[in-house]
């Protein structure tokens, strides 16, 4: 039930990144380091709600930290938008990150093929910028989704 809980509590945070993401396109500090301290308790009290795994989870946040800051001395994302991918990295670990990533990718795309739509079906993206955090964090809450579940069953 604890492991459900957080993994609940780790789709909030996620849907409230998305949300100022989209309203401000900004990713608020406190958020990801929520996320991050939430993830540190779970691997503590509940390390099955992360698959068992938390070293492999934490260097998946590693990398995925190290990507995303990558891209944004590049400029193609905002820094919170880095930093909202590795603690995502975290949750979903080596078991649903290369799924959240493809998924992610194709929203994305999706979103960028909708920037370029006339007739103002973009939505804003073209003259804002597109929400980087509304194609990270579905995948990823419905990976934690099914997580929740399958504790919630167990």
């Amino acid at each position: 039930m604890l492991a459900a809980a957080m993994l609940a509590a780790a789709m909030l945070g996620g849907g409230g990144a998305m949300w100022t993401d989209w309203r401000r396109r900004e990713v608020p500090h406190g958020l990801v380091l929520g996320l991050a301290g939430l993830w540190c308790a779970a691997a503590v009290s509940a390390p099955t709600a992360l698959g068992g795994e938390p070293g492999a989870a934490l260097a998946c946040g590693g990398a995925a930290l190290a990507v995303g800051f990558l891209l944004f001395q590049l400029g193609w994302l905002g820094g919170g938008d880095g930093k909202l991918v590795g603690v995502l990295a975290l949750w979903l670990g080596p078991q649903d990150l290369a799924i959240a990533l493809v998924a992610s990718a194709m929203l994305m795309l999706l979103m960028l093929l909708m920037s370029r739509v006339p007739g103002g079906i973009g939505l804003g993206f073209r003259s804002r910028g597109i929400p980087f955090a509304c194609a990270v964090v579905p995948p990823a809450a419905a990976l934690l989704a099914a997580r929740a579940l399958d504790a919630s069953a167990a």
